[in-house]
């Protein structure tokens, strides 16, 4: 007969044991209530004049004592639902006077002692219900049953240390999406690679296989160094598990020479394959995404050997909202979080930010639900404490930057970085190059012809991702958060980062960076080195916009030199740097050369000559001769072709703020006439066209009739072709509307169902004695 105690059970999990042990003993179909707020029922059988209540109380740590205590705070409700018949369901061993007991306490009207069910009681029907004890896998995975058939073995003593941890997390393991999915892997090949994103819960899925497996009394290896070791212990005719956590991080990141690489290219197939062909044995690897991506593009013996197909990638989506939920709920209820910790991460169901947070991770969870990393943070501000860390996760990403990338796996997240998150693979190459050879040559880092498309492989899916339009991007936003932390933390990286930059647009975005709130330093630290900064600076500020292309070689199109005079100028007025006075000369003189063949990039002069009209510095007075002729670039820019934005944004620029109307007595009235007609005549049905929201036709109508004031014209005609379209669009949006309703209703019926028993989950929470 089973003897379990329990104990690796939450209260959740020892319900939903009980209901189905009730149902399977009596045929009886249970109807649940809220855990928690349940007003005296956990489960109710109420059909054909039947009322038959049914209570489970776990209470393993307070045991006979907690027990009563409790039962006397449920004998009031319990009177007045008044049942037929009154089940009561526990953890607690009991003895008969217990029983005796627990009957004066409720009423022997309600309770008899054969519907107590005790410790030994629920064994006994796990003994007769075999079906229900399988399909309850924490309690035979966690007993000390399987643990103790392993340690009797003889097996290594790795190999023991390992299926004792193991044993004591699988109380916290909620079964995902994948675990089915691998498991019938394994079943079919015999063979299964686990890998996905850092924290995603690979390693713990592996675990619980490996325990599925000494469930069907498979003997376990579990491998550390090299295949070699299973190699060795590898035993014909024995069921085998053989397990090996983080194998390409172990065996391909070590200072290997290239033949000694290729070799253990070759062990780790030949192991796989010696599995594969052989009845009895199971091999569970998992692996880092940027490892297998690594290994990949260095080994032909690898790409040709269809790891691939053994490969399973471990996603979030595999988790469900309500698994997610449950992996929350154990890492609480199983913690050694202090009560107040765990109360106020429900108080105001504030666990439901927890499970909906895009970032969810289980390693973070499990980070979050140890007292040993959270204890110096105070109980009023964990809360605070957990959105930050959810925020910007970056304690998950750290060891894979650090310890499991190559230098030019890093050297391409910064180039990334530096390109805004987000870049064509042409401007990444080109990114990477530059700064490679910046860090290679300053901190004496190998480099290979093949650099690039080394580092782009080995990041692919587990840092960065193609999008649909051919770019790169980041694989997640905490990425991007990482990489915040590592420039505002490393002042050399900022350096770096600008004297290796490839692109202005680079030198413009760690210009933004290091006037955010996430800069910390940086902003200083470029104003100590401007002097050794500047010559870099004007290199790319001066830079041709576009030039010709070439096969294979895309046409760079870089920021307009407007823009760039922006980002100069606010470096100058900032740090007070004459350095960078003649390359604000350069770029005004380039700027005049472009002049004379195009017109000026309306925006970014509109952005310039704001920028110009901030600075305090009095050496940028020189410059002032260049912005008092910008007005009639402007104009001339406008009458040539402009937006409704362009044209409102230069009429904001100059107006007259003594006129008593907006619009009034405008200074550029008469000069921007033709732009005006210009706008009418060819590029305000093309607008109109483009609108695609309420606001975009509000904006549009708002225009036009402060261009009506500034011009003295009749814009009826415009507004009313803006008016048919804005009630085409608002008809569509409302047939839209409709239909989007109906699906939200039915998604949040599904949602509120989904989040009412995640209510019910967590209030158990607060009633476990």
């Amino acid at each position: 007969m089973p003897d379990y105690d329990f104990s690796q059970l939450s209260p959740h999990d020892f319900e939903l044991l009980c209901r189905d042990l009730f149902q399977g003993e009596t045929g009886l179909t249970l109807e649940s209530f809220k855990s928690g707020k349940d007003g005296g029922i956990d489960f109710r059988h109420a059909r054909g004049g039947a009322n038959i209540v049914i209570q489970c109380k776990r209470f393993v740590e307070t045991g006979v004592v907690g027990l009563l205590r409790e039962l006397g705070k449920e004998a009031g409700k319990v009177a007045r639902i008044a049942p037929n018949r009154y089940v009561l369901m526990t953890a607690v061993p009991l003895s008969d006077a217990n029983k005796t007991q627990i009957i004066k306490v409720i009423g022997n009207n309600y309770l008899a002692k054969a519907d107590i069910y005790g410790r030994a009681d629920i064994n006994n029907l796990l003994g007769t219900l075999p079906e229900v004890e399988r399909a309850h896998y924490k309690l035979w995975l966690a007993s000390t049953n399987v643990l103790e058939s392993v340690l009797h073995n003889d097996v290594v003593m790795q190999t023991r240390f390992q299926v004792e941890k193991i044993h004591g997390e699988i109380k916290r393991y909620v079964q995902g999406n994948a675990y089915p999915r691998a498991l019938a892997a394994l079943d079919k090949d015999r063979v299964v690679i686990l890998s996905g994103l850092p924290g995603v819960g690979k390693t713990t899925l592996a675990n619980m296989l490996l325990y599925e497996h000494l469930h069907q009394e498979y003997e376990p290896v579990v491998i550390r160094q090299d295949f070699a070791e299973g190699e060795r212990l590898f035993r014909k005719g024995r069921r085998q598990v053989f397990y090996f956590d983080d194998f390409m991080g172990v065996t391909f990141l070590g200072d290997k020479g290239s033949a000694d690489q290729q070799r253990e290219y070759r062990a780790i197939l030949d192991f796989i394959e010696m599995v594969a062909g052989s009845k009895g044995k199971r091999l569970i690897l998992t692996t880092r995404e940027q490892m297998f991506r690594q290994a990949w593009a260095a080994s032909e013996q690898i790409r040709n050997a269809g790891l691939d197909e053994r490969r399973m990638v471990i996603h979030m989506g595999d988790y469900s909202r309500r698994q997610r939920a449950e992996i929350l709920y154990n890492h609480l209820f199983f913690s050694d979080l202090p009560t107040e910790y765990r109360d106020e991460l429900l108080r105001g169901e504030f666990y439901f930010k927890i499970v909906k947070h895009e970032k969810f991770n289980p390693r973070l969870i499990e980070w979050l639900s140890s007292y040993r990393q959270v204890q110096r943070v105070a109980v009023k501000t964990y809360q605070t404490f957990v959105e930050d860390m959810l925020a910007n996760p970056a304690e998950i990403w750290h060891h894979a930057y650090e310890q499991q990338i190559s230098d030019a796996g890093r050297s391409l997240l910064l180039a990334l970085f530096s390109l805004g998150g987000s870049a064509s693979d042409a401007d990444l190459r080109e990114s990477f190059g530059s700064l490679h050879a910046r860090r290679a040559k300053v901190y004496g880092l190998q480099r290979r012809p093949d650099d690039f498309s080394a580092a782009r492989a080995e990041l692919h899916g587990a840092f960065i991702r193609p999008t649909v339009y051919g770019a790169v991007e980041f694989v997640n936003p905490s990425v991007q958060d990482w990489l915040n932390s590592v420039v505002r933390t490393q002042p050399d990286t900022v350096l770096d980062l600008v004297l290796g930059a490839a692109f202005f647009s680079q030198i413009e975005r760690i210009w933004r960076f290091a006037n955010s709130k996430f800069a910390g330093e940086t902003r200083d630290i470029l104003c100590r080195h401007i002097e050794r900064l500047a010559p870099h600076i004007e290199r790319l500020a001066l830079r041709q916009q576009s030039g010709g292309s070439t096969a294979g070689t895309s046409t760079y199109v870089g920021p307009s030199f407007e823009k760039r005079i922006s980002v100069v100028i606010e470096m100058a007025d900032d740090f007070r740097a004459p350095v960078l006075l003649p390359l604000i000369e350069a770029i005004i003189a380039r700027i005049d050369k472009v002049r004379e063949t195009q017109y000026c990039t309306i925006a970014d002069m509109i952005t310039a000559i704001k920028c110009y009209r901030r600075v305090q510095w009095e050496a940028l007075d020189l410059i002032q001769p260049f912005f008092d002729r910008c007005g009639d670039e402007l104009v001339e820019s406008a009458i040539a072709e402009c937006s409704s934005d362009e044209l409102r944004n230069i009429l904001y620029l100059f107006e007259n703020n003594d006129a008593s109307e907006m619009g009034a007595e405008h200074p550029l009235r008469e000069a921007l006439q033709d732009a005006y007609d210009n706008f009418v005549e060819n590029s305000f049905s093309g607008e109109l066209g483009t609108c695609q929201t309420e606001g975009s036709f509000t904006a549009l109508i708002n225009d036009l009739e402060y261009f009506g004031r500034v011009f003295d014209v009749d814009v009826s005609h415009q507004i009313s072709y803006i008016n048919e379209g804005l009630e085409e669009y608002q008809l569509a949006e409302d047939q839209r509307a409709d239909q989007q309703m109906e699906d939200y209703r039915e998604r949040r019926s599904i949602e509120r169902t989904s989040d009412e028993g995640i209510r019910d989950l967590f209030s158990s929470l607060r009633t476990e004695g």
